[in-house]
């Protein structure tokens, strides 16, 4: 096993791993320090030419979701790292989706706000019946003390992403979900590995821009 495909492979028995074990937050410390040491170690030791897929190789959709999941955290969380920015990337049941390959990115300081990670195919909106991969922002709980105030930068976060950042459907927020995603259309059964660098590119830059104003908006609010 190829020291890339170790990895892959940590990701996941780690994820499969605090599903079952239903370990507490606090407790999470050890195996979140190991894992960063790991892919550090890792990117250290490794040929340069190595770090990025070919742009030959193609991962399909339905049976390598989880490796394209755990693939594009691992490069998000790297590109935050060379920011200073620490995100904890654990999988999904921590919030009660057992069977779910989603996968949550968790910054510092914000317990029950995180950037989740999934594939999904929307029933309504411009994305009716795609496939699509999306990274979402999620403020459930949060409409008055963050998701409004956030509203307000909605324009400006749009345009220093260069990219369109959605929200949910009217009828969607009036039954409490309140969340800022980018969309990714699937057209194809396959996704070719070196697009992968790409989207960790676009992710990574949401969490940036868009947690830098949950922090302006937290520091008004304190105040």
């Amino acid at each position: 096993m190829s020291d890339r495909d170790f990895l892959l492979s940590f990701g996941r028995f780690k994820n499969e791993f605090l599903r079952q074990a239903g370990l507490e937050k606090n407790q999470y410390g050890v195996l979140d320090a190991f894992e960063k040491w790991l892919r550090m170690y890792h990117n250290n030791n490794v040929d340069e030419n190595d770090k990025v897929p070919p742009s030959g190789i193609y991962l399909d959709v339905h049976k390598d979701r989880e490796v394209l999941l755990n693939e594009i955290c691992r490069r998000v969380e790297q590109k935050l790292l060379q920011r200073g920015i620490v995100v904890k990337c654990i999988s999904a049941a921590r919030w009660g989706k057992a069977r779910s390959s989603a996968l949550c990115l968790v910054l510092p300081g914000f317990q029950d706000v995180f950037y989740r990670l999934c594939f999904t195919q929307p029933r309504k909106g411009i994305y009716s019946g795609r496939k699509i991969l999306m990274s979402e922002l999620v403020l459930d709980g949060h409409k008055k003390s963050l998701f409004l105030p956030l509203l307000n930068y909605h324009s400006e976060m749009e345009r220093r992403l260069d990219f369109r950042l959605e929200r949910e459907s009217l009828h969607m927020e009036q039954a409490g979900r309140y969340r800022f995603k980018i969309c990714f259309p699937v057209e194809q059964e396959k996704i070719p590995a070196s697009k992968l660098e790409e989207i960790a590119r676009v992710v990574a830059r949401f969490i940036i821009v868009s947690s830098e104003y949950l922090e302006k908006v937290n520091a008004a609010q304190i105040g």
